[in-house]
C-alpha cells in the first residue's frame, strides 16, 4: 500500500511539474506588452549568435526570458534563419512575430545574402564574394592568403599556427552581412562559421582520427572533388584512409585537376605525368595543402568514415560510384562503368 501511495505521489509531482513547465514556456512566449505598439529600433549585428540575439532583445525588453526564446528558435528551426540588420519591433510582439520578423532580414534592406558553395579554391570564393557583394577580388585575395591577420581571434588558428592559407577553412554556408561590409570583414565571418564547426564538431572528434586537424581537411578537400553523393562521402573517405594506412598512393583525379588548374572529366596518361607536389598519382600520402574549402559533410565524413575495406572506386556516371577492395575487381568495373 506504502509503495502505491508512492507511486502515486510521485506521479502527481510529475504531472505538476509538467504542467507548470508547460505554463511557464507559454507565459514566456507571449508578448511582454500586448498594448504598447511603441516602435523600438533595434540592430542585430552580422554574426550574432542566437543567445546574443536573445540578449539584445531582453535588454530591449522585448522578450521575457532569454532561455526559453533560445529554446524555442531551436525548436522551431528558426535559430539558424536569424538574419542581421536594422529591424522596426516593440514589446506587442510575441515570440513567433518577433522570430519571423528577425528571419525576414531588417527593415533598413542593409543586408543581403550570400552563399559560398562546397569546394572553392581561393581564388573561387574570393570571386563569388566580389561577384555578389561588388568587393574588390585582389583583396579578398590577398586576405585570404594571409591567416596571421586573425590568428588572435579564432580556436583553429591558434592551435594549428602552421597554416599558411585560409583555402581549406572558408566555410561553405549561406551568409547574411551587412552590404557596407569591407572584404576584412566578409573573411572574419566565413571563419567565424568555420571556428564554431571546428569547436563544436572537429575537436571532439579528433581524439578518434590518425591524422592531424590539417590533414583532416587536407582529405576532406579531396574527398568534397571525388564525392558527389553525400551517403557515398563516408565510403571515399574510408578508402583514402586505408590507402594511407598501408602507405598506397591515393591516386585521386582530383588533385591532379587542381595541378593542372582545370576540371577534366576523364585523365589521359599526360595528365597524371605531371611534376607537381599535388599529383597523387606520383607522390604518396596527401599533398602539401587543401585543394579547396570542404563542407560540412566531407570533415566529419573524414573523421568518422565507413567501416569497410575498399580500396578503390570508379564512377558509375550516374554520380555514384562502385566501391571495391580487389583490384581485379577494380579493372573488371573500370571496363564496364568506363566504356
Amino acid at each position: 500500500m506504502k509503495k502505491l501511495i508512492t507511486v502515486l505521489v510521485l506521479a502527481a509531482v510529475a504531472a505538476a511539474v509538467y504542467f507548470f513547465g508547460n505554463g511557464y514556456i507559454k507565459i514566456s512566449l507571449e508578448a511582454v506588452d500586448r498594448n504598447d505598439n511603441t516602435e523600438i529600433v533595434t540592430e542585430i549585428p552580422m554574426g550574432s549568435t542566437t543567445n546574443g540575439v536573445a540578449q539584445i532583445l531582453h535588454e530591449k525588453k522585448l522578450i521575457k526570458n532569454v532561455r526559453i526564446f533560445k529554446y524555442y528558435a531551436k525548436k522551431t528551426g528558426m535559430d539558424s534563419q536569424l538574419k542581421a540588420g536594422t529591424y522596426i519591433l516593440s514589446r506587442s510582439m510575441n515570440v513567433d512575430e518577433l522570430l519571423h520578423a528577425l528571419t525576414k532580414g531588417g527593415t533598413s534592406g542593409n543586408t543581403a545574402n550570400i552563399t559560398i558553395i562546397e569546394g572553392l579554391t581561393v581564388e573561387d570564393a574570393a570571386k563569388s564574394v566580389s561577384d555578389q557583394l561588388g568587393l574588390s577580388y585582389d583583396r579578398v585575395i590577398e586576405i585570404m592568403n594571409n591567416p596571421g591577420a586573425f590568428e588572435g581571434e579564432f580556436e583553429f588558428l591558434k592551435d594549428n599556427p602552421g597554416i599558411k592559407s585560409l583555402q581549406g577553412y572558408l566555410m561553405p554556408d549561406t551568409y547574411n552581412v551587412y552590404k557596407s561590409s569591407s572584404e576584412e570583414d566578409i573573411v572574419r565571418v566565413l571563419l567565424s562559421q568555420f571556428d564554431k564547426f571546428y569547436v563544436n564538431e572537429i575537436k571532439p572528434r579528433m581524439k578518434d582520427s590518425k591524422l592531424s586537424f590539417q590533414e583532416v581537411i587536407n582529405l576532406a578537400s579531396i574527398v568534397e572533388k571525388e564525392a558527389l553523393l553525400d551517403e557515398e562521402r563516408d565510403e571515399v573517405a574510408a578508402v583514402f584512409l586505408n590507402r594511407l594506412d598501408i602507405d598506397m598512393r591515393l591516386q585521386s583525379c582530383a588533385t591532379v585537376n587542381y595541378a593542372h588548374g582545370v576540371w577534366k572529366e576523364r585523365l589521359t596518361y599526360d595528365d597524371i605525368a605531371i611534376d607537381s607536389p599535388y599529383n597523387t598519382y606520383i607522390v604518396t600520402g596527401l599533398p602539401p595543402a587543401p585543394i579547396n574549402s570542404p563542407g560540412k559533410v566531407s570533415i566529419i565524413s573524414v573523421l568518422e568514415p565507413a567501416d569497410v575495406d575498399f580500396l578503390f572506386f570508379v564512377a558509375k556516371g550516374d554520380g555514384s560510384h562502385y566501391f571495391s577492395k580487389d583490384y581485379n575487381e577494380h579493372i573488371k568495373a573500370a571496363n564496364e562503368y568506363l566504356d
